[in-house]
């Protein structure tokens, strides 16, 4: 298996005012270890957008023991961890010392840049990834799409601004999470902490947008469950779907 790994400073600004990292930090953190391997293995955004392609993100999975928090050092590793159709799978582990904390597998689609329509993964990903590969995922995707609730009791509206757009000039995947988790209420954030989240990435969010973040929330034993959707303004369109799961602080 190909890995890399990095030690983290939980730094005050990736977390929340009970200096708890952040979810949508840690997906920036997911981001930044991530395109350093890319670039180690030579399948980086500028090598790809030399064939006229870039990565585009569609799943992601996250499981959470606890998050750390404000002045601790963890180590984040992650790996390309298989080949499933058109997708690219990556996975990440977040370490205290020898203890995983936290877990996420990832699903990538390489786009093609004009059409902005999946292709076939070019040869230099197939290729890295018949040797990184030496056990089973451990982290399934689940979340499905057509059996989301129909009702969403809270909407949030959010603007695209300039410092959400990433590279392929579009809104980053780590400010979905932020507009997913911000559809919740203070009361709740403040009260309850996630320990799982999915998300589908459906269709891109463009410049100067505005969407709407719905959430539904029901009661799963001892924890919460909420189901999450961002649509554009007019309603008829999702761009992308989700799953949290909470626990009373």
């Amino acid at each position: 298996m190909v890995k890399y790994s990095e030690k983290i400073d939980i730094r005050g600004h990736y977390t929340d005012l009970e200096g708890r990292l952040i979810v949508k930090s840690l997906c920036d953190l997911f981001n930044d270890v991530a395109n350093v391997q890319t670039y180690a293995l030579k399948i980086d955004v500028p090598t790809l957008n030399e064939q006229g392609l870039t990565w585009m993100l569609h799943k992601l999975h996250i499981l959470i023991d606890r998050m750390p928090e404000q002045g601790e050092k963890v180590t984040l590793e992650t790996w390309p961890s298989g080949i499933d159709r058109l997708f690219a799978i990556r996975d990440f582990r977040m370490l205290d010392g020898e203890e995983v904390i936290l877990r996420a597998t990832s699903e990538w689609m390489v786009i093609d840049l004009n059409r902005r329509r999946p292709v076939r993964l070019p040869a230099c990903v197939t290729e890295t990834a018949a040797f990184c590969v030496d056990g089973i995922r451990e982290i399934p995707f689940e979340l499905d799409t057509k059996k989301m609730p129909t009702d969403f009791e809270s909407t949030r509206r959010f603007t695209a601004t300039y410092d959400n757009i990433d590279f392929n000039k579009h809104v980053t995947q780590a400010t979905y999470v932020r507009w997913v988790t911000n559809s919740l209420s203070y009361d709740f954030l403040k009260d309850h902490e996630i320990t799982e989240l999915e998300i589908i990435y459906e269709h891109e969010v463009l410049p100067d947008s505005v969407v709407c973040a719905g959430c539904h929330v029901e009661e799963a034993g001892n924890r919460v469950k909420v189901y999450h959707q961002v649509k554009n303004e007019s309603l008829d369109k999702t761009h992308c779907f989700a799953v949290s799961y909470w626990k009373k602080r």
